[in-house]
């Protein structure tokens, strides 16, 4: 830590004077000056005397509940540390982590589930990087007085509190239904308009403005399928007489559920599956493309969807696979791969989604069967490196959005041609893992959160 910057541990005691104690040394060290000073948190800020006390530990900074009512930080001082330097002292960092938990008020406590425990994590991680994590929904902010209901996460469980706006926003928020809803896209332009670039993740991808921002860089393009969107069922028929394989994907749609595969013949009839959630794939046959179409009518009316050209995606053990990385930001701010893995669809499935039933493999272990030459096999995992890079440049670009992680989902051909099939900006992060190596799990956590911490300084 540079000379005159040093973060220290908080205690709250009682006393309805904005007093802040030091101990002497400490505040000779830090160059604070008795008198008055400003202690800010986030957005709230208030003037505070520095006295000099023999009995406070050098490592800690007491205040008195005075001042911690007035930044809103009642019942948060076990969790807090404070930056101190010459002319103001400053507590957080405050990671806020965007969300839609519930609420229980009778049992004072949040509904668990399996989003729950990924949060708990990634407020876990917040603690170890001396920050305050906390939950929070977007129907609970009050932008008038700069602060939110939060959840934070104490020794007794969790708690609800008045906070003052977080430093910096993570969105973890994963229901695009919700998303799109009038009321919470409103709220939601509000919040991404007062945070700018401190808010990261912000929003889904929509696959067609993917498809349109990766296309139009040349370096890319040769890696990008043949995408249109659906406008009319003649676009649709051409598309599918131009591809012996197509995929119908609607463009808000994730974890595979939606899309349809169609497979034409050379007589011109096509098969087609139908993937659906908790369910085997839906069968079926037309005696051409004009007819398959009808049968997806009222599906294509109903929501957005793009056709895609179909990749003849190389195989392992006689089943596709595609390849997931996981890119996030680190604490100096810079990308780095924190996993990557094959991911093998299972039989009789046509996507390889591990929530359905795909496998998880490691890549170099299906590479080494895939090439039957190592030196096609590094090639081709030079090329997949320096095409996902790509990818975070132009889509940060494009997008005007910053982002802390991507999910990418590349396809090899059997030639070796490395292909991008998706681009997910919210990545679903398990906390645990059975097959894989948890250390890369728990970095995946970390990482986000190393870079909050990062955009808040």
């Amino acid at each position: 830590m540079e000379d005159g910057k040093e973060q220290l541990r908080i205690r709250t005691v009682p006393g309805t004077e904005s007093l802040v104690y030091l101990h002497p040394d400490r505040r000779a060290r830090l160059r604070l000056g008795l008198g008055m000073t400003t202690c800010f948190c986030s957005v709230k800020s208030t003037e505070v005397a520095v006295l000099v006390d023999t009995n406070v530990p050098r490592d800690m900074l007491v205040m008195t509940e005075a001042v911690s009512r007035r930044l809103c930080l009642n019942g948060t001082d076990s969790a807090l540390f404070a930056t101190v330097r010459p002319n103001r002292i400053r507590i957080g960092p405050l990671i806020g982590i965007l969300c839609h938990p519930t609420w229980r008020p009778k049992e004072h406590t949040l509904v668990r589930n399996r989003a729950l425990e990924a949060l708990e994590k990634l407020v876990a991680a917040a603690s170890e990087q001396k920050a305050l994590g906390y939950l929070f929904r977007m129907d609970e902010v009050d932008f008038e007085d700069g602060t939110v209901l939060g959840y934070i996460k104490t020794s007794d469980g969790w708690k609800r509190r008045r906070l003052p706006l977080p430093d910096v926003i993570y969105d973890q928020m994963v229901s695009r239904k919700r998303e799109r809803s009038k009321g919470y896209a409103e709220l939601r332009e509000q919040l991404s308009n007062l945070y700018g670039q401190r808010i990261f993740n912000d929003g889904f991808f929509d696959k067609w403005a993917v498809h349109d921002w990766l296309q139009q860089d040349k370096s890319l393009r040769p890696h990008i399928p043949q995408t249109v969107r659906y406008t009319q069922a003649a676009v649709a028929v051409s598309f599918l007489q131009r591809f012996p394989v197509t995929f119908l994907k609607p463009v808000h749609g994730s974890l595979g559920l939606g899309i349809v595969r169609i497979v034409r013949h050379p007589d011109g009839s096509c098969n087609y599956d139908v993937k659906r959630a908790k369910q085997p794939p839906m069968h079926g046959s037309s005696p051409n493309a004009q007819e398959v179409v009808k049968v997806f009518r009222s599906r294509l009316a109903a929501r957005p969807y793009v056709l895609q050209q179909g990749i003849a995606l190389a195989q392992y053990q006689d089943r596709p696979f595609d390849i997931r990385i996981l890119l996030q930001r680190d604490g100096s701010g810079e990308w780095r791969r924190t996993k990557m893995f094959a991911r093998v669809a299972k039989v009789g499935d046509f996507t390889s989604n591990i929530s359905s039933g795909g496998e998880a493999l490691p890549v170099h272990t299906v590479f080494t069967e895939v090439f039957k030459r190592q030196a096609q096999a590094k090639a081709c995992q030079r090329e997949l490196m320096h095409v996902t890079r790509r990818v975070t440049e132009v889509m940060e670009k494009s997008s005007g959005k910053v982002f802390g992680e991507m999910g990418l989902d590349i396809g090899v051909d059997q030639t070796g041609h490395i292909w991008v099939i998706e681009a997910n900006s919210k990545p679903w992060k398990s906390p645990t893992t059975e097959k894989g190596r948890q250390d890369l799990v728990d970095l995946s956590f970390t990482r986000p959160i190393e870079y909050a911490v990062w955009l808040a300084q």
